[in-house]
């Protein structure tokens, strides 16, 4: 039986963490056949709390010193949760927005601040919108109340959480109303009736991976491959946030038109 990767679920103190990383490396020295390295450690970091968890949280330096990888979940930083409308993952802070440090922009650079290698940080980028079912339909801004999540997607089903196949197809086929900062601060938002959700496109997606090489980081990392326009519903080609990073961080010839 041969296992390449293996999942760990740890509660334990922050000086001890570090220390069993460490530990674990020297004890767990497996060898991909092909390539003769020893498979990467990484670790993957929420950001939908306040910066000072981090600090009481974790050993910044010690994690940047032993994981070959920190993967910023910078997404999900609002949802139908806030019982009233946010963007899924804002790049830079916009005005009226809760709290200052709930952005891409933020986020990333706390971790440098507090001592993370850029060239381990792997950002997070969402192929997908978090969806709210609004209280009032004449209130379709950012910051309007909300009665709950979502209606569930045709595909997805799951309340509050729609694919970025199915949001395009909305604003494409069904009538939704996109609206965009001129600014580019925050990605999209769309709405029809009582029905609301905010996202990125390919212009966000293309805007957050300068972002990346701006700051010099490890690359970008997605949540999901599964929800990108894999079949090309909206028109813009097969796979088009995907590609867009492909493009931009790894160079690679894309056709990838500002699509919503």
């Amino acid at each position: 039986m041969s296992q390449d990767n293996f999942p760990i679920d740890i509660a334990m103190s922050q000086d001890n963490f570090p220390i069993y990383i460490a530990m674990s490396q020297d004890n767990f020295p497996i060898d991909i056949a092909m390539s003769q390295d020893n498979f990467p450690i990484y670790i993957a970091m929420s950001q939908d709390n306040f910066p000072v968890d981090i600090v009481m949280s974790y050993d910044v330096p010690a994690l940047s010193q032993y994981f070959d990888w920190i993967s910023v979940m910078t997404y999900d930083f609002h949802g139908h949760w806030d019982k009233q409308t946010g963007h899924v993952a804002p790049l830079h802070y916009y005005p009226g927005d809760t709290y200052d440090y709930f952005n891409a922009n933020f986020s990333i650079n706390y971790w440098i601040q507090q001592g993370a290698n850029p060239k381990k940080i792997i950002m997070g980028m969402p192929l997908y919108g978090q969806s709210f079912s609004l209280t009032d339909t004449k209130d379709t801004g950012l910051n309007a109340k909300t009665a709950g999540p979502g209606e569930a997607g045709e595909f997805t089903r799951a309340g509050g959480f729609l694919a970025y196949y199915e949001i395009c197809d909305n604003v494409k086929s069904k009538g939704w109303n996109p609206v965009r900062d001129p600014e580019g601060r925050i990605g999209p938002y769309a709405h029809k009736g009582n029905q609301w959700v905010s996202y990125d496109d390919v212009s966000d997606i293309r805007r957050k991976s300068q972002f990346v090489k701006s700051l010099g980081l490890g690359g970008g990392m997605i949540w999901a491959l599964d929800l990108d326009d894999f079949r090309n519903r909206c028109g813009c080609g097969r796979h088009p946030l995907l590609r867009t990073i492909n493009s931009e961080l790894r160079g690679l010839s894309a056709d990838t038109r500002d699509c919503t």
